[in-house]
């Protein structure tokens, strides 16, 4: 349990520690999830005032193709997932099943408009082989803002930034066999110094409070 507790805790610390994660793979269109890796699909997209910042590309006034990293709750240990297609969003991917808490989307640091730390998003994956799960459309939807700032020394300036908040949209076909509501935004969702408490005092309970039912489908 000791092991699993400092390893949760260096996730804390990723951003600007840079600690070592283990790299989620794309999965091809033919492969489907086996006794091992379960195969999920979906979509993760920046909608800007509205809009939806597709094509993504490499500069701007392109913006980067989001990526997620994310803690799974059973091992403490970071997982990269790679960034999505840039022509709608779309990704395949193939991970281990369990709880994965969203720790980090996006490139940059704290400062730049395309970095999202610790969004309460979190990803459940059950063990399903033989199939591919649908998990659904994250939209990150940002609000740009600009605030005018005034400090004592009576200098002025300007910040400017995004805003942001989350929805899962659900685009699949309605199909009475589908799993449903495997990608979740939780606002309450414990974050950071809280999370580790909660995961050191009871890692499954935190597992069944943030996925439910859905690990054991």
């Amino acid at each position: 349990m000791k092991a699993k507790f400092i390893a949760i805790c260096s996730v804390m610390l990723m951003s600007v520690t840079g600690c070592a994660v283990n790299i989620v793979s794309s999965a091809r269109d033919d492969q489907y999830s086996d006794d091992l890796n379960s195969v999920v699909t979906g979509r993760m997209n920046y909608v800007i005032d509205g809009k939806v910042m597709t094509p993504y590309g490499a500069f701007r006034p392109a913006w980067p193709a989001p990526f997620l990293n994310a803690v799974n709750l059973e091992t403490g240990e970071v997982h990269a997932f790679p960034a999505v297609a840039i022509v709608d969003g779309s990704f395949r991917w193939r991970v281990r099943p369990g709880a994965y808490v969203v720790t980090r989307i996006g490139f940059g640091n704290f400062s730049d408009d395309t970095f999202i730390s610790w969004p309460r998003i979190v990803l459940c994956v059950p063990r399903t082989p033989g199939v591919s799960l649908y998990v659904g459309h994250l939209r990150l939807e940002g609000r740009s803002y600009a605030e005018d700032v005034k400090l004592s020394t009576g200098t002025r300036y300007t910040v400017r930034g995004v805003r942001y908040h989350f929805e899962v949209a659900d685009e699949a076909p309605d199909t009475p066999a589908r799993i449903k509501r495997l990608m979740r935004h939780i606002p309450d969702m414990p974050i950071g110094d809280a999370l580790v408490a909660r995961w050191k005092a009871d890692s499954q309970g935190l597992e069944r409070t943030v996925c439910g039912e859905l690990l054991r489908l």
